[in-house]
């Protein structure tokens, strides 16, 4: 190997390095706006200083929501827990009931009516009739030392209800706050909704994916190159991404030719075919968006769902590094094209019958009358 090819192998592997460099800042970027389009139906852009400013507003907003969130939970289950410790206390007031007016209905005791007959304290009394009773069977005297025991439950916790305070009063003042709470957090998260509008008007409920995607973005990126670039518009990067693809397609073509071609590569067609591969990949780009274009009009679509702006990263760059790497079909592919629509254009035109009363000069000039 000659000094002089090690030499192009060197700045052959210097110029691919720094295609793959700024092709993959500008692919980041532009594939960072096409998925921000997607999720939010806009066209991708959006400003990361603005989006770093709503978060810092946002943040206190959110840690006062989750304090009232859990407040909220906390109030909840403290009714839950009165509500449930209430109906405990009927529930065995209940079965105490029913349980001595059936003992009381087999010793032919005539069972009291009323509200007052269901007290703790007259409950008791009926007990301690019923042991008086010799009319009981042996199991309903057995019976009665577990009703009394659970007469002394209930009578505790009556004991410790009053001791903690009227009950419905306790609900009503948890209830007012849980609905003062509620309401708090509420208008809260509307100012969040608010702010989060700012930078998302049609669908601000994305915030949060778009901020934690544009977080990432300037994390990974070289020096911030990513997320300053994702600024721009869509077009200028898909274009910007189309030249890389193609610059990166001619390299594509140039390593095997350096490797395996019997005539030497040079410097001169290093730099030539970058450049060539670059026209391509914007001519062969150009004609293709002009054909979607003219087949979306003629189809009746909306123009604005055909822009570069709005195609696929992956697509732009299949186009860019194709016509890289077949940059000289894609020349004379373009070149028969045009040489065919223009012939088409001229026949139509000479065979164009001329006006009435006049004649045609072979010899160009005005016809004869």
């Amino acid at each position: 190997m000659t000094f002089y090819k090690f030499l192009v192998g060197v700045v052959l592997a210097i110029a691919m390095v720094g295609v793959l460099v700024f092709a993959a800042l500008v692919f980041s970027a532009r594939d960072f706006q096409y998925g921000v389009a997607q999720i939010t139906h806009t066209d991708g852009l959006l400003s990361f200083q603005q989006i770093a400013d709503i978060d810092k507003q946002i943040k206190p907003l959110t840690e006062a929501v989750s304090g009232r969130t859990a407040e909220t939970a906390q109030i909840t289950q403290s009714i839950a827990s009165m509500d449930d410790d209430q109906s405990s206390v009927n529930s065995l007031r209940a079965s105490l009931v029913r349980a001595i007016s059936e003992m009381e209905q087999r010793a032919h005791i005539e069972s009291p009516g009323g509200t007052a007959a269901e007290a703790t304290s007259a409950l008791s009394g009926r007990v301690n009739a019923l042991a008086n009773s010799s009319a009981l069977n042996l199991t309903d005297k057995q019976n009665l030392a577990s009703l009394r025991t659970d007469l002394q439950q209930l009578a505790q916790r009556e004991v410790l209800q009053e001791q903690a305070g009227d009950a419905t009063t306790q609900r009503q003042a948890l209830t007012s706050r849980l609905a003062l709470v509620s309401g708090q957090a509420q208008e809260t998260n509307r100012q969040i909704l608010a702010l989060e509008s700012q930078v998302l008007p049609d669908d601000p409920t994305e915030f949060a994916r778009v901020r934690s995607e544009a977080n990432a973005l300037q994390s990974l990126s070289l020096f911030g190159a990513s997320a300053f670039l994702a600024q721009g518009h869509p077009s200028l990067l898909s274009t910007m991404l189309v030249l890389l693809m193609g610059a990166l397609g001619s390299l594509l073509y140039l390593f095997p030719a350096y490797l395996n071609r019997p005539q030497p590569v040079t410097m001169a067609e290093i730099a030539v075919r970058l450049i060539f591969g670059m026209c391509a990949a914007l001519a062969f780009y150009v004609l293709a968006n002009a054909g979607i274009s003219a087949f979306s009009i003629g189809s009746g679509a909306q123009q604005d769902q055909t822009s570069s702006g709005t195609l696929n990263p992956f697509t732009v760059s299949l186009i860019g590094i194709v016509a890289g790497v077949l940059s000289e079909d894609i020349a004379k592919w373009i070149q028969d094209r045009g040489r065919g629509i223009f012939t088409q254009g001229s026949a139509g035109f000479a065979q164009a019958p001329p006006p009435p009363g006049s004649s045609v000069n072979p010899h160009g000039g005005p016809g004869a009358p």
